[in-house]
């Protein structure tokens, strides 16, 4: 009985070698395949956006009489502008665009700028008469601007994208509500103050527009963008002068008590230093990022 349990467990011994021998001679697995990643399409869609800010002059503001000398002066007449400003604008725009691609998109937006208070002294002389007068313009400039524009995003951190960008196109500056306030010294001591208005008159201009900022991706659809821009949007001018002429004629008013004949005041060009707060909401939200397919192992 006893060699009979030696021959079973001896036995066993020996059919588990044979079961290990055998496992080791099994060819190896077959490698990990790597994950196959779908291929997605660029980043780009239809949006839209709105933007509000400020807009600050950067330029001295200078302005002009159209004729100068007036007609009907003697030829030493001559006139001059002192502390001719332009205050700050309210920015409004609302525009349609396209992401061309993760780098490379465009817009057209369309611009209301309100609220700009412009004023200036003008002094008109004739020294071979002794004669001064000195007025003082005030009005409203509000303008239309339109422009086609185009942005590099330069790569995004956490959420935000830096971006720099131009436009090009035209404005429409208004320039309403310009009254005159004066005082004319004829130089025989009886001096008397004057007064008149000038008509509205909204001339186009090109305009053209240096951008940088930053957007913030809020979700897949919205982003915030905080952005800079510089604007040349033109000149602004008045239109015809019609000054007090204290006789009722006219309703009061008339151009030949300008000096002679009516004029209008001209600006150089204007520049802005525009601070902006915008949304930019995607019609079609991004491609989510590919995502690497189930790993097979196959034996």
């Amino acid at each position: 009985m006893g060699s009979l349990r030696a021959l079973l467990v001896a036995s066993s011994v020996l059919g588990l070698a044979t079961c290990a021998e055998a496992a080791d001679l099994l060819p190896p697995p077959p490698a990990l395949e790597p994950g196959i990643y779908p291929s997605g399409p660029d980043f780009s869609g239809f949006y839209l956006r709105g933007d509000v800010g400020v807009g600050i002059s950067t330029k001295n503001i200078a302005a002009v009489d159209q004729p100068s000398p007036l007609i009907g002066t003697p030829p030493d007449a001559f006139d001059s502008f002192y502390n001719t400003s332009l205050g700050a604008q309210g920015i409004y725009d609302v525009g349609v665009g396209y992401q061309y691609n993760s780098f490379l998109r465009f817009d057209v937006t369309g611009e209301y700028r309100g609220g700009g208070h412009f004023q200036g002294l003008e002094q008109v002389a004739i020294p071979s008469l002794t004669y001064q007068n000195a007025n003082w313009y005030s009005g409203t400039v509000s303008s239309a601007i339109f422009l086609a524009n185009a942005y590099v995003d330069v790569g995004t951190w956490y959420g935000v994208t830096p971006f720099v960008g131009g436009g090009v196109g035209f404005s429409h500056n208004m320039l309403t509500g310009m009254t005159d306030q004066g005082f004319t010294y004829p130089g025989n001591g009886n001096g008397y103050p004057t007064g008149g208005y000038f008509n509205d008159a909204s001339p186009n201009n090109f305009a053209w527009a240096l951008m940088a900022g930053l957007d913030y991706n809020v979700s897949q659809n919205l982003k915030l963008e905080l952005g800079y821009r510089y604007l040349d949007y033109g000149k602004i001018q008045s239109g015809a002068s019609n000054c007090f002429n204290g006789t009722g004629a006219g309703g009061g008013f008339s151009a030949a008590d300008c000096g002679g004949s009516s004029h209008t005041i001209v600006t150089n060009r204007l520049a802005s230093s525009d601070f902006r707060l915008g949304m930019i909401w995607m019609l079609e939200p991004p491609a989510p990022p590919p995502q690497p397919q189930p790993l097979v192992r196959r034996y």
